[in-house]
Order: C-alpha cells, then sequence, then structure tokens
C-alpha cells in the first residue's frame, strides 16, 4: 500500500461525525439511564398537583413540614414537578432524536439487507465434508438464495431487522405518550364526592354523583353536561374505569345528615352559617382536617356542635353540645350514636349515619399510546434477542463444504456435527 503524502488533508464530514455520536451506544445508555433516574425521583418525591388549588395548598403544607428548608431548592430544580421541567423535557428530546437515528440505522441496514453479499473478510470460516443440502435441512428459519454455481447464501434478513426496528419504534412511540400526557391528561386526587349531591369536577365538563350503601360499595354516576355518560359500582380495589375517565376510591369517610323537628313536630329549618339559606336537612362530612360541626336551628333559638373523636385510632364517636342562643347557655353535651334522635328541651334533632367517599378522577389517554409502544418495543428486544441477524455462506468444494459466516458468536462446528 502507498503512503499518503505527508500533506495530504483528510476532510472529514461534520455531519457524518454528529450523525454518530448521536446514534452511538454510550449516549442512548446515558439518556436512558438519565431518563430513569428522573422517573424515580418522580415517583419517591411528591409531585405538585395542577389545577386545584386546594389540592395544592395541601401538598404544599405538607411539602412545606416534610422537607423544611429544602423544599425551596428542590423547587428551584423543579423536582417537584419533574414532567414538566426543563430538564426532563431535554432528556426526553435527546433521547428521541438518538432513537430517530438509530431507527433510520436500521431501516438503511433492512434495505441493504436484501441484497446478494459475498463473505466478508472477517467472516470466520469452516470446512467439512458434508454436502451443503445436508446443512441447509438445519437451518429452519433462513432464506436461501444462489450467489453463483458453487455458493449458497443463507440469512435471516430481512425478518431479523424487525425486531430492533420494532424496539425503537415501540421507544419513539412511549416517548409520544409521555409528551401526550403533558397536554391531554389530568387528574383530580382527592374529590369529596357528597352522597346524592352532583360533585363537579374541577376544571372539567364533568359532574359525578355517587350513592354509598351499607357495604361500603359506591355507585356512582359521571355526567357531562348534566347528561349521564357512565355508571357503575366501585369499591377499593375495584375502579370504575370509562373512555372518559377513570374514578378511583381513596377513602370512605363518616358524614351525618341532620333533621330536626320543633315542639309541635313541625319540621326546623337549619343553618350552617349564617349566610346559608334554611333548610330541612343538613349534611356534615368529617375526616382528619375537618373533625367539628356546627348549625343553627333559629326558630328553636339554638346553636348545635357536633364533634368527632377517634376511637382505637379510628374516627368512631360523635359527642354532641346544644347551646341556647340567646343566653348561651349550654342546654346538653352527650355522646352521640349515628341514628340517635336527641331532645333539647321539646326539639327533636335526629343524627341519620352516612359515609361519604374521597375519590381519585383520572383521564389519561395517553397511558394507551405508551402501553401500546411499550409492548411493541418488548417484542422487538425479545425477538432481537432470540432472531439475531446472521448470514451463512455455503461454498461447494471438491472436498466437501466451506462454511463462513458474518456472526463471530455463532457455533459453526456445531452446524456441521451431527446435532444443530
Amino acid at each position: 500500500m502507498t503512503a499518503s503524502p505527508a500533506n495530504t488533508i483528510i476532510r472529514r464530514d461534520p455531519w457524518q461525525s454528529l450523525w454518530r455520536f448521536v446514534a452511538q451506544d454510550r449516549l442512548l445508555a446515558s439518556e436512558l439511564t438519565g431518563l430513569a433516574m428522573l422517573l424515580a425521583l418522580a415517583a419517591t418525591l411528591p409531585q405538585a398537583p395542577h389545577g386545584d388549588a386546594a389540592a395544592y395548598s395541601r401538598w404544599l403544607s405538607d411539602t412545606q413540614s416534610r422537607f423544611g428548608s429544602l423544599t425551596t431548592v428542590l423547587t428551584t430544580l423543579g423536582l417537584f414537578d419533574i414532567v414538566h421541567s426543563i430538564l426532563f423535557r431535554a432528556v426526553a428530546g435527546l433521547l428521541g432524536l438518538t432513537l430517530v437515528a438509530r431507527l433510520i440505522d436500521r431501516l438503511v441496514e433492512f434495505r441493504a439487507a436484501s441484497r446478494l453479499a459475498d463473505p466478508p473478510d472477517t467472516a470466520h470460516a469452516l470446512s467439512v465434508e458434508r454436502p451443503p443440502a445436508e446443512i441447509v435441512r438445519k437451518l429452519r428459519g433462513y432464506r436461501v438464495r444462489q450467489l453463483d454455481a458453487p455458493t449458497l447464501l443463507l440469512d435471516r434478513f430481512p425478518r431479523a431487522h424487525l425486531g430492533s426496528i420494532a424496539a425503537y419504534t415501540g421507544a419513539l412511540i412511549v416517548l409520544i405518550g409521555l409528551a401526550l400526557s403533558t397536554m391531554t391528561d389530568w387528574r383530580v386526587d382527592r374529590l369529596n364526592a357528597l352522597p346524592d349531591i352532583p360533585t363537579p369536577i374541577l376544571n372539567t365538563p364533568y359532574t359525578l354523583t355517587s350513592r354509598i350503601d351499607a357495604a361500603g360499595q359506591i355507585d356512582v354516576t359521571l355526567a357531562q353536561a348534566g347528561a349521564p355518560i357512565a355508571q357503575g359500582v366501585i369499591a377499593p380495589g375495584r375502579p370504575l374505569i370509562t373512555r372518559a375517565a377513570s374514578v378511583f376510591v381513596r377513602e370512605l369517610l363518616p358524614a351525618l345528615r341532620v333533621k330536626a323537628h320543633g315542639i309541635g313536630g313541625q319540621p326546623l329549618k337549619l343553618q350552617n352559617s349564617a349566610q346559608s339559606t334554611p333548610t330541612d336537612e343538613l349534611l356534615f362530612t368529617f375526616d382528619e382536617n375537618r373533625r367539628e360541626a356546627f348549625f343553627a336551628a333559629p326558630d328553636a333559638q339554638m346553636a348545635v356542635r357536633v364533634s368527632l373523636e377517634e376511637v382505637n385510632g379510628e374516627p368512631r364517636a360523635y359527642t354532641v353540645s346544644i347551646v341556647s342562643i340567646p343566653d348561651a347557655e349550654t342546654i346538653l353535651t352527650a355522646p352521640l350514636a349515628p341514628g340517635q334522635v336527641i331532645d333539647a328541651n321539646g326539639n327533636r334533632f335526629q343524627f341519620i349515619g352516612e359515609s361519604h367517599a374521597v375519590l381519585a378522577v383520572v383521564y389519561a389517554p395517553s397511558q394507551i399510546v405508551t402501553l401500546g409502544g411499550l409492548i411493541v418495543s418488548i417484542v422487538g428486544l425479545a425477538s432481537t434477542a432470540f432472531y439475531r441477524p446472521r448470514r451463512i455462506w455455503l461454498i461447494t468444494q471438491e472436498a466437501g463444504t466451506r462454511l463462513a459466516c458474518d456472526d463471530p458468536d455463532f457455533d459453526l462446528a456445531r452446524l456441521a456435527g451431527a446435532e444443530r
């Protein structure tokens, strides 16, 4: 080989160098590792809710009490909203670019695989005494083509490339699903669904009505613009999944429905605040942040407080206190059992035990796209692992057959032996 002159300038194609950099294995591994770490952080750290001011206030209070002075630092880094952070989008975007480059490379290989090729210089070879026809019978799933009179080419192309193409295509679909999730998906983590009262789902056109039976099963109806679009019975571990949204049970919490009658048996109007409209009955719900309820019976000149206390760590025991409005004199203080009727100076207050549900409502159409991409990618990876690209040349010689293969890990001696 003649040496190049000393003054020869070797020009490199910058676009080809950039392409090789983007499509290299190390960059892909680094991007996948970075994305996995960010998703792990998103699963570990409490992520800020969107579109619900009350839920955001609760989240902020819990986060500040848990992380203290680190809250500001973690918020600045975007770790409490990782999916919407610039870092996550940058890593996902670079990963998508790498996957596109590698997919194009595989498509080019797929196209080139249909061409006939002579054995490369790097192919490892073996000479055997068996005839080519006997060896061909052992190779299942291989395409057999004639190069020339003494040479047969057996390969797994183009099907062997479909696995890697599917793996990269599926990964791109997963990324598309993640991108769609930030634009189409929404969720309400803690929706207080009062019995038989349509509850609007914040920032959506939907309302939800629930009714809880004695067994703790919840009959929910999802409506849009007042028209029911889905109905079903849910329970802890048994959600309602519809095209519009999926409804999950978070908690079942106690509630009391209150009615009252005056001395003459006439219904008493009740108010839970000075600005509220008097009504024949009131519904009070209780949770860990709301253990007391107050209401008044203006016609009877009485104010009532109901408090819920814990028994063995669970909110079960009620106490009722009734006070005379004019002189603030306590009329009675007594334990209260759901279903009990309390008599106060001839006025009867009935407390009906009920339950209310805390639900999670999720709309995530992107999950179908993500799941489909994940399945395609897994099938492609499995196909790549069990169906590797390979070419084998069988060259007929006077003393037998010469075998050559471009896969250095393939055992030609086993192929030439009695067993495959």
